[in-house]
């Protein structure tokens, strides 16, 4: 994985991205912790390619939704999905 900063957009709690977080923090990846209030959302909603949240966004502007393929796709390139 490139050392591009990453950009991490979920609501301003634990919930389903914390275990993204966790990954991140476990290979010490530096990222951007975007939390929105529930008041922003509307406002940050046209911004998302799907329109939900978990996102995680990459410098080129790609983004990956979905909170469980994010920690699918970090473990595995980071080695933690025991392939590496």
């Amino acid at each position: 994985m490139a050392n591009n900063l990453l950009k991490l957009c979920y609501y301003d709690i634990r919930g389903r991205a914390e275990i993204i977080r966790l990954i991140l923090a476990a290979v010490n990846r530096r990222y951007n912790d975007v939390r929105f209030d529930i008041t922003q959302w509307s406002e940050n909603k046209s911004k998302i390619l799907i329109g939900q949240i978990s996102v995680l966004e990459f410098a080129d502007n790609t983004q990956l939704t979905q909170s469980l393929s994010i920690a699918r796709y970090l473990a595995k390139e980071t080695g933690l999905d025991g392939t590496k």
